[in-house]
């Protein structure tokens, strides 16, 4: 009877850790069932139950670093937020792994370097903005990473 109990409120315990907090987002702010400005950690779950979001929310804004999952749990995107705009770093990634784009923000703003990849990991396009213009020596490299364009901003 012990052991029984014991397996039940450890079922009880995980169901209820895998419950799906809900919020509404309105005009980009994030809103808990109250109606009150969400703050803490929010975590959203694949019908599989496997993680597919999870970031960080202060007064339903975006704050820091926002991580989002493939259904296999590879990483999908990893972007950086301040006061709910982008700002640093904003990498993708295809299912198998592979690194398909790096790009950066500076307050919601397209600033610093940015790369594309093809799904096989080769560099394919190496560019710069400055304050959301383009900006310096843009590149274009072919399927086997060979330089094949350079285009001046």
């Amino acid at each position: 009877m012990r052991i029984l109990m014991t397996l039940l409120l450890f079922v009880g315990l995980v169901t209820f850790s895998q419950a799906q907090l809900t919020l509404n987002e309105e005009d980009g702010l994030y809103y808990n069932a109250d109606g009150v400005l969400y703050s803490g950690t929010y975590v959203e779950y694949y019908p599989s139950g496997n993680k597919r979001v999870e970031m960080k929310v202060v007064e339903g804004k975006k704050q820091g670093v926002s991580t989002y999952y493939f259904d296999n749990q590879s990483k999908q995107e990893i972007r950086s937020y301040d006061q709910n705009q982008m700002d640093g770093l904003w990498e993708t990634w295809n299912e198998k792994g592979t690194k398909i784009a790096v790009a950066s923000y500076k307050q919601g703003i397209k600033d610093g370097a940015w790369k594309i990849y093809d799904e096989n990991g080769v560099l394919r396009y190496d560019m710069f903005y400055a304050n959301g213009k383009k900006s310096g020596v843009w590149k274009i490299y072919d399927e086997k990473g060979k330089l094949t364009e350079k285009k001046e901003f």
